[in-house]
């Protein structure tokens, strides 16, 4: 009904190294704004009927993605044990009832891919998704059903030949191998590039992406990598909604950093952070087996004076920094956020 929105969810089925997972697929829900509760869609006997599960199904469908109207979804089925799959899925709006349209593998190699994040180009040409044990992206032409185009896939490994990464990284235990955790698209003014925070390599990197190529990604170009930061493992990113702006999150030492896009391309604009803080208000410590200390700094004083350092251009005036941004200038005073 009006008061009501649909809500699928993914889970885990399978015991992995981070995970117990308990669930059997995908679950169709709606959520009641009236009540504030979860209730099932008519047809179906209840909150606990998965679909799309089992051995022959989805097993960990664990990132879910829509485009436009939302009659398709792509899902990432998340495996160790093999390369798992990037699935195409329609959605009966009325019912919740999901049907599988087909799916190709989630990487070109044999081995546990870990398939974790996928997004819809703008335009809606493309689906692409990256691979976290594999270290490896994925670009798939959608037809006009929304199903893929599996001969035209493309699978890009990391870290590329042009930029060799010596492993382990500081955190050996983390930082053993490329783990590409997000395909985020970033549209600027002449074109789009796909940003993919590697934890493993230490970068984000930015992929060139066109849309009317046959070969859509690019060469990738390491970003958002200073010497200071070294050993933070980039995990997830966010584009500001308004400016030229994103916010990369380094899981093992728990920092925020920004740093500027490029307004054309929607490439990061280098490595030089324009500010950073520590989330965690001054532990060094991290997730996951992270730490200040891996982040090849002498001690937890030395990190977060390195922190200090880009935390200083938070200061000044909301004002000031939008003077400074819009003529051009990143100076100090632009804001880690901005709701101006």
């Amino acid at each position: 009904g009006k008061m009501s929105t649909p809500l699928l969810v993914g889970t885990y089925g399978e015991k992995l190294g981070h995970v117990d997972g308990k669930g059997k697929g995908v679950y169709a829900v709606r959520f009641d704004r009236e009540t504030l509760s979860l209730v099932p869609f008519t047809p179906m006997p209840g909150l606990t009927t998965p679909q799309l599960g089992g051995a022959s199904g989805l097993v960990n469908p664990t990132w879910l993605t829509s485009c436009g109207d939302g009659k398709v979804l792509y899902i990432c089925d998340e495996r160790g044990d093999g390369p798992g799959n990037l699935a195409a899925v329609s959605v009966d709006a009325a019912t919740g009832a999901l049907a599988l349209l087909n799916s190709i593998p989630a990487d070109d190699r044999a081995g546990g891919a870990a398939c974790c994040h996928a997004s819809v180009t703008p335009g809606g040409a493309h689906v692409v998704a990256s691979n976290y044990c594999a270290g490896s992206v994925v670009a798939v032409a959608r037809r006009a059903d929304g199903s893929l185009d599996a001969p035209s896939a493309q699978y890009v490994h990391l870290p590329p030949a042009s930029h060799p990464v010596s492993f382990p990284g500081p955190n050996a235990a983390r930082q053993e191998a490329s783990h590409a955790h997000m395909a985020y698209c970033s549209a600027g003014t002449h074109g789009t590039t796909i940003l993919v925070p590697d934890l493993g390599c230490d970068v984000v990197w930015s992929i060139p992406y066109d849309a009317e190529s046959a070969k859509p990604l690019g060469e990738p170009v390491a970003t958002a990598s200073p010497p200071e930061l070294r050993g933070g493992g980039p995990r997830h990113l966010v584009r500001h909604p308004t400016e030229p702006l994103v916010y990369v999150g380094y899981e093992l030492t728990s920092v925020l950093a920004a740093y500027p896009i490029d307004k054309r391309t929607g490439a990061i604009a280098g490595d030089e952070p324009l500010c950073a803080l520590n989330v965690l208000d001054g532990d060094a410590g991290g997730f996951m087996g992270g730490s200040g200390e891996d982040a090849d700094l002498s001690s937890v004083e030395a990190y977060q004076t390195t922190v200090r350092k880009y935390a200083r251009l938070l200061q000044g005036s909301a004002a000031a920094a939008t003077a400074a941004w819009h003529g051009g200038e990143h100076r100090g005073g632009v804001p880690l956020c901005s709701d101006k």
